[in-house]
């Protein structure tokens, strides 16, 4: 059985932290046509929820960004949407101005077209405090993230990050980290657990990366973790499994359990 948090997010009718395994289905377009297309796939494969990395949005300005983020919405109806524009050092693959960058998400804040931004935690507070009073004016629920592309960090340092998160305000936590062994695998099946514990009122979304950690993006939901992300047309991340595998493999876990 899945633990759920004690009060779950509703957003867009979801409940983000209740009792069923939500699936983010990420979509990586560079330009309005790929953006049409894979939004299409998404919306075919009835995901929760679809996060669109602007990052990958080839030489966008604020006002392409919204008119992208309304065409969006209008192909997604009923999904929640989260909206990633992620720094380069986490993953990111656009290198910009952070005060360019923030302005972006900003304005897509704005748009009244997304339900979730995932912002990185390590940011600067002049970046992240800005943003994070746009997001509660305008009812957007926020994801602080931290990602790990080398390494699984000691336990108790990511344990750390769940606490800096919950204190910041997050609506959600989320950590992603690189396995090495397979003792790190088993080590963030506990972080999941601990932090679970910890923090019963926080929604989560924690996982291992790569094909080493694939199998935390299924069996997650039972250890304390809300949301898994899964491939609908392309990954953004390494290790993600296409959403009807992950799904099926979920359930079987789950109806066991």
């Amino acid at each position: 059985m899945k633990p759920s948090v004690e009060t779950p997010l509703r957003i867009r009718g979801l409940e983000y932290g209740g009792t069923k395994p939500l699936f983010c289905i990420p979509i990586v377009p560079v330009d309005a046509a790929a953006l049409a297309e894979q939004a299409g796939i998404a919306h075919g494969l009835r995901p929760e929820l679809v996060e669109w990395r602007a990052d990958f949005y080839r030489d966008a300005s604020e006002a392409e960004l919204v008119a992208a983020a309304r065409t969006l919405r209008e192909a997604l109806p009923e999904e929640a949407i989260l909206f990633t524009f992620r720094w380069k050092g986490e993953g990111g693959m656009r290198e910009l101005p952070q005060d360019e960058r923030q302005a972006m998400i900003a304005a897509v804040l704005r748009s009244g077209c997304v339900d979730v931004v995932d912002l990185e935690f390590a940011s600067e507070p002049e970046f992240l405090e800005p943003l994070l009073g746009v997001a509660r004016e305008c009812g957007v629920k926020v994801i602080l993230a931290m990602h790990d592309f080398e390494k699984t960090p000691p336990s108790e340092e990511l344990l750390a990050k769940v606490d800096g998160m919950a204190a910041r305000g997050a609506d959600i936590a989320k950590l992603a980290v690189m396995p090495r062994t397979a003792d790190d695998v088993l080590r963030v099946f506990q972080v999941m657990a601990t932090a679970r514990q910890r923090y019963p009122r926080l929604p989560l979304a924690i996982m291992a990366m790569g094909a080493l950690g694939s199998i935390t993006r299924v069996a997650g939901f039972l250890y304390g973790s809300d949301m898994a992300f899964a491939v609908g047309k392309e990954a953004s991340a390494p290790g993600q499994i296409p959403i009807a595998d992950a799904r099926q493999m979920t359930e079987m876990l789950l109806r066991y359990s």
